[in-house]
């Protein structure tokens, strides 16, 4: 995937392609490995949605950066979905995207009540969650839902944002909830 996203005729998403070949596409792809450092403990990975998952696995810290957005992950980075499932599939649409399922984290209507059913039934001592401030959420939606379930704190940091013409600040805030959970289940 990361050879194939060397050589993409996008900007930076694959929601769209470029209607011009820009230089770096017409190069051809080299396929390298993939390097990995091997710990000594086990690990597991797991490819479900979220909020059942958490109902099944229990941990000391549990890291968590869901969609800000309405933008589905699905849509806009659909061709390296194809590449690692290595399957068959019916393109849809113009840009022949594949079917994905839409998060409810990136549904107005849904995301703080799935927010809250995932830090409910998360069994871990401390659960951090990285979360942008031009998101769905506010920042106090966020603390009200994690502090009814031990003591909250709130790192915030200042970055610099990709500016695309329809945006109007030049920076943004990443927020780093944390949750020191008070009943575990």
């Amino acid at each position: 995937m990361i050879s194939a996203d060397k050589v993409a005729n996008t900007a930076s998403v694959y929601g769209a392609f470029l209607k011009t070949i820009k230089p770096l596409a017409l190069k051809e792809m080299q396929l390298c490995e993939a390097e990995f450092e091997i710990g000594s403990g086990e690990n597991e990975v797991f490819n479900e949605d979220s909020n059942s998952l958490i109902k099944r696995i229990k941990g000391d810290i549990l890291y968590l950066d869901p969609p800000y957005n309405n933008r589905q992950y699905g849509a806009n980075y659909h061709i390296l979905n194809t590449i690692a499932l290595y399957d068959d599939f019916v393109p849809k649409g113009k840009t022949g995207r594949r079917t994905y399922n839409s998060s409810m984290y990136s549904k107005k209507k849904y995301v703080n009540d799935t927010l809250d059913d995932l830090i409910k039934n998360a069994n871990f001592r401390y659960i951090f969650l990285s979360y942008n401030d031009d998101g769905l959420m506010s920042g106090d939606d966020v603390r009200d839902i994690m502090s009814k379930y031990g003591e909250y704190k709130l790192v915030k940091k200042e970055y610099r944002r990709f500016i695309s013409q329809n945006m109007h600040r030049s920076s943004t805030f990443e927020h780093l909830h944390i949750l020191e959970k008070k009943y575990l289940i």
